[in-house]
């Protein structure tokens, strides 16, 4: 972990040292120096995103108190949770057959699992598209599949994706470490639930498809 974090540190602290380098010479134009301070100020960013979802990641490996968690009506949790969010031309469409589903959980830690999943799914999706949310109860299990109708993601990388750093973003690359859904993994698993891409076999969303399933608490 510490080779990895150091590898992805190296190259905005290398053009943050490059950038400084130039600044101070005397004979660069004002218009260059704007592009300097600019593309500081993108590496600053870039680095205080990977400090915090490295920390977050950090978090996950210490094993979660229980005494934090809670039994709560899931399907209200979500639906709270999808009103919360907003982005431009996406439509969320949320479906359940069921007014109450019964977990054992962390409310906060959850809601960072549905944000890590929504943010794949709209740096994915085209605009004036659809986000499916749909929600089976089967073998004392919930089930919520997170479709989008993006480009999809190859089976053959459905595991490599939950890998640490690794992303394969052409769309704002420098906003996303790769560390969200290793960190939404290591989360289900301390709820005993799992989370994986599985393949899509909905008609009209033939994006991404992402499978989170939590046992049910009666």
């Amino acid at each position: 972990f510490a080779s990895d974090v150091s590898h992805e540190l190296k190259n905005p602290l290398s053009s943050l040292k490059s950038s400084s380098e130039l600044l101070i010479q005397n004979n660069i134009s004002e218009g260059s120096k704007n592009l300097l301070i600019r593309n500081m100020t993108k590496d600053i960013e870039r680095m205080n995103i990977l400090i915090s979802d490295i920390s977050n990641y950090t978090l996950t490996q210490v094993e979660i108190d229980e005494e934090a968690f809670e039994k709560f009506n899931v399907i209200v949790f979500l639906s709270d949770f999808i009103k919360s969010l907003s982005h431009n031309n996406i439509e969320i469409d949320f479906r359940s057959n069921n007014v109450s589903a019964y977990i054992v959980a962390n409310k906060n830690k959850l809601a960072q699992v549905f944000y890590n999943i929504f943010d794949n799914s709209f740096s994915y999706s085209p605009s004036k598209s659809k986000i499916l949310i749909n929600t089976i109860l089967k073998d004392e299990n919930i089930i919520f599949h997170i479709v989008d109708q993006g480009i999809g993601i190859p089976l053959d990388f459905r595991e490599k994706i939950f890998d640490r750093f690794y992303t394969d973003r052409l769309k704002d690359k420098d906003k996303h470490t790769g560390l969200g859904l290793s960190i939404s993994r290591k989360i289900i698993d301390s709820f005993k639930g799992n989370i994986n891409l599985i393949e899509n076999n909905y008609e009209i969303y033939q994006g991404a498809c992402f499978e989170i399933k939590l046992p049910l608490k009666g």
